[in-house]
């Protein structure tokens, strides 16, 4: 069942953060003073959470990218690609412990779905190899599992879980920081899924009727806000994957960052779709050839509701859009409906340039970024929809060029362009996060 994309009017609706930002659009945010960030920040020793994240690829085809998700009763994923299509794809991964003593979970990093769901059948798994890997949650083996508490069913694309959900203590991060009573989905039966999921969208604020990770982080006090920041880097390496709960690292992008508003409003996102999303409004979309100009593919007044995924290898967009690129790289079609690049072209220097909030920023993404490498090939890191009112979606061939802060006490996305540029520049977030963000956490590269 395809899900609908909400086609919106010419005028972005304005953000509205909080009261003391009338035009975050518009507004000159220099500080008052020198412009340096407020002592509080500097000194509040407040907390946040870190935890490293692993890029890793599957290479088993099983055929064509997967059609779009159908509903389920656990996480109604929105996105068009399952999780890397459970098959061919680039993937990030969390470690989590689970129970007492802690077993030792892989996760992908989810942001457009929020359960946690672990224990694929990996006999029956896209890549059985793969799924073996990355760890088995056993309930009689923890002293502090609590369950069975119900059944949930999930398809997933291709995919497919069903089983029954759980309690237990989870581990979160660098130090392994303890969230007593968090829900576990874990599985019974399932196909074609190669491994758990850690979803971190909104949670029991729309849409869950428990406390997620990160509700609980906060509900623990680890962190005061239920905000995250990401910063997956580079293809093949060169900085630090990670994602910081209730901060931002200042050292992987430079300026300020841009609030992109969580459109439609969750009130009405749950209206249409059932669920609450990070979905925002892409305003342009071009490409930059190598030692060419800016061309622009849409006009002046495009405007086009996408959801933000890291559950997604591929970017999915309108066939005319995806058609243009093509060209411009010189890809191929194969007998897949994946479009092919020589892997020479990741060496060139041209981007794909996505743009948002009408101009005020771009993010540009290098061909060595958005062009996928499976090493024995390399794909168009976009594809086409199958329906036009599939639901458009950032994935992380987009995600790779960008530094993105999921601000759900302000229901917003703020963003900028991914430069990394050592280490040690964390700042935590509080309450007073959307003046925070605005004016005073800047990037420091």
């Amino acid at each position: 069942m395809a899900l609908l994309s909400l086609v919106l009017l010419s005028l972005l609706p304005c953000l509205c953060l909080s009261n003391f930002l009338p035009d975050l659009l518009g507004t000159d945010r220099r500080p008052p003073g020198d412009g340096s960030t407020s002592e509080h920040l500097e000194n509040a020793g407040l907390k946040h959470i870190r935890a490293a994240l692993q890029s890793r690829k599957v290479h088993n085809v099983t055929g064509s990218v997967a059609p779009p998700r159908k509903w389920n009763k656990i996480a109604d994923r929105s996105s068009r690609d399952p999780l890397a299509s459970y098959g061919a794809g680039i993937v990030y991964i969390m470690q989590l412990n689970i129970g007492t003593p802690g077993q030792r979970i892989s996760l992908i990093l989810d942001t457009g779905s929020y359960a946690l769901l672990v224990n694929p059948d990996c006999n029956q798994a896209a890549d059985p190899n793969a799924c073996r890997t990355y760890g088995y949650y056993d309930t009689e083996q923890s002293s502090t599992a609590q369950g069975p508490d119900g059944w949930f069913s999930g398809q997933f694309g291709t995919g497919f879980m069903q089983g029954v959900w759980y309690n237990d203590m989870v581990y979160v991060g660098q130090d392994y920081l303890p969230l007593p009573n968090s829900r576990v989905g874990v599985s019974q039966l399932s196909e074609y899924i190669w491994a758990g999921v850690l979803g971190v969208s909104y949670g029991r604020a729309w849409n869950t009727g428990y406390q997620t990770i990160l509700d609980l982080l906060v509900k623990e006090q680890y962190i005061e806000v239920p905000i995250f920041s990401l910063g997956v880097g580079y293809q093949g390496g060169g900085s630090p994957s990670d994602i910081i709960f209730g901060g931002v690292d200042r050292k992987k992008f430079r300026g300020y960052l841009e609030p992109l508003e969580i459109y439609p409003y969750p009130e009405d996102q749950m209206a249409h779709y059932g669920q609450v999303g990070y979905r925002v409004n892409m305003t342009s979309l071009g490409i930059t050839p190598p030692g060419q100009n800016e061309v622009i593919l849409t006009d002046d007044r495009f405007e086009r509701n996408v959801l933000i995924d890291s559950g997604s290898t591929y970017t999915y967009l309108a066939a005319d859009l995806v058609i243009a690129i093509a060209e411009a790289l010189h890809a191929t079609l194969d007998d897949n409906g994946v479009y092919r690049v020589p892997c020479e072209s990741r060496n060139l220097d041209g981007s794909v340039n996505f743009g948002f909030n009408f101009w005020n920023i771009v993010i540009r993404v290098n061909y060595a970024d958005f062009i996928v490498d499976f090493d024995s090939y390399c794909a168009l890191g976009v594809q086409s929809l199958d329906e036009p009112d599939d639901t458009w979606v950032l994935g992380t061939s987009f995600i790779r060029a960008a530094y993105l802060v999921f601000d759900q006490l302000n229901n917003a996305v703020w963003v900028a362009q991914y430069l990394p540029c050592g280490e040690g520049g964390i700042t935590d977030l509080t309450l007073d996060a959307g003046r925070e963000l605005w004016l005073e956490v800047t990037g420091l590269c």
